[in-house]
C-alpha cells in the first residue's frame, strides 16, 4: 500500500470497502434511472464508531444539480438498491473481474478485489478514495461464490 502513497496501518476497514464498493453501485442505479449523470453525483462514506452510513450527493451546480434533487430518489431508495444489487452481482469482465487477486505484484491493483471498470469504477472526482476500496463480493454474491456478501440472499 506504501507504492500507492497510503500509509501503512490506514486500512479504512471491511465495513467501509462493503459500504464504498455499495456506494458505487448505487451511484451506477441513480443515473440509470434518473438522468443524472454519473459524474454529477458525489459520494461520503460513513463507517466507524459513529455508525455507517452512506450520502450520495450532486457535486454540480449547474443542470445536473436541479434536475430534481437527489431528495427524490432518498423516497424510491429501496429500487434503487434493489437495482444496484442486481448490478452488482455480474459484470461484463466476469469470471476475471471476480477472480482478480489482490496480492498479484503484476497487476498492481492491491486495493480492489471484485472491482474493475464494467462494474465498480466511476468517475475519479465523484469517489472519495479514488477508486480505492472496492469488492463487489462484499455486498453481493458473485460468480466465483465466495461466500463474503453482505446481502445474502439478494437475488436478482
Amino acid at each position: 500500500m506504501r507504492r500507492r502513497g497510503i500509509p501503512e496501518g490506514k486500512f479504512p476497514g471491511l465495513a467501509y470497502v462493503m459500504l464504498h464498493s455499495l456506494s458505487h453501485l448505487l451511484i451506477t442505479a441513480v443515473s440509470l434511472e434518473c438522468g443524472y449523470t454519473a459524474t454529477a453525483i458525489r459520494e461520503r462514506i460513513y463507517a466507524g464508531e459513529a455508525g455507517y452510513g452512506i450520502l450520495l450527493y450532486t457535486g454540480s451546480t449547474g443542470s445536473e444539480g436541479t434536475l430534481g434533487g437527489l431528495v427524490g430518489v432518498g423516497k424510491r431508495i429501496e429500487g434503487h438498491l434493489r437495482t444496484a444489487l442486481e448490478l452488482g452481482q455480474l459484470c461484463s469482465n466476469d469470471p476475471v473481474c471476480t477472480q482478480h487477486n489482490p496480492a498479484n505484484p503484476q497487476e498492481e491493483r492491491f486495493l480492489h478485489g471484485a472491482a474493475c471498470h464494467g462494474c465498480l469504477l466511476i468517475a475519479e472526482p465523484s469517489c472519495e478514495r479514488g477508486n480505492e476500496f472496492l469488492d463487489r463480493a462484499l455486498v453481493v454474491s458473485t460468480v466465483e461464490g465466495l461466500g463474503a456478501e453482505f446481502f445474502a440472499g439478494a437475488e436478482a
